[in-house]
């Protein structure tokens, strides 16, 4: 799913002044941070009000409540979480540098402090907000899926992979090798792996990718 495709939106602000726009990404943006940190539930609109100033009967005009905002303000987050993935490339060169390079991008990117949040509000609101739990799931991890299966499927196309094996599987087995590990630990309240722990990681992961995907030695 691409960044243009997420269901839900910031409404603009009314008329186009500047003070509008500056106090409509100030509340958005700090809406963002109590849910990201305290959850749906426990962030109200008087911790909003409080902080940004505004009132009740604005926020419910411009979002149609509590829910409007929580909404909004996350598919925002999942828009900005889409934008670097979406603009990676995958050079066609050597499959094992490509796909050491892809990996260690891919487990710098779920470390970061706001994927982690977004994804334990995922696991935690999915209930509430089916929808905008896919669309969590499509801005990380659907949106890094595709990219790897359209390299492989290329790859494939080259006589580089075997072309037998389904390139979408490949790429959904390779992301799961390399992040497994340090998601869990990271989404459980657990330590950080180490970098020479992600070091052996991805390297298993890729010998084991082209063990089971390569008829000859390309690499």
């Amino acid at each position: 799913m691409a960044a243009s495709d997420l269901p839900i939106s910031l409404p603009p602000e009314k008329g186009s002044h500047r003070k509008g726009i500056e106090r409509l990404r100030k509340l958005t943006d700090f809406a963002a941070e109590l849910f990201l940190e305290h959850g749906y539930e426990a962030t109200s609109m008087d911790m909003l009000i409080q902080e940004v100033g505004g009132s009740r009967r604005n926020i419910y005009e411009r979002f149609g409540g509590k829910e409007g905002l929580f909404s909004a303000v996350i598919a925002e987050e999942c828009r900005r979480l889409a934008e670097p993935l979406e603009s990676f490339t995958l050079e066609d060169e050597c499959v094992r540098k490509t796909l050491e390079k892809f990996g260690a991008e891919v487990l710098h990117i779920i470390k970061q402090p706001r994927v982690l949040e977004l994804h334990r509000l995922m696991i935690a609101e999915g209930k509430r907000f089916p929808q905008l739990s896919r669309t969590i799931w499509s801005a990380g991890h659907h949106n890094v899926k595709s990219i790897l299966a359209a390299w492989i499927q290329r790859q494939q196309e080259n006589g580089k992979l075997r072309s037998a094996l389904d390139a979408s599987g490949l790429a959904y087995a390779f992301i799961h090798m390399v992040t497994g590990e340090a998601q869990l630990q990271l989404l459980s309240g657990g330590p950080c792996t180490t970098e020479e722990q992600d070091r052996r990681t991805l390297a298993l992961a890729v010998s084991l990718f082209l063990a089971a995907s390569q008829e000859t030695d390309h690499a």
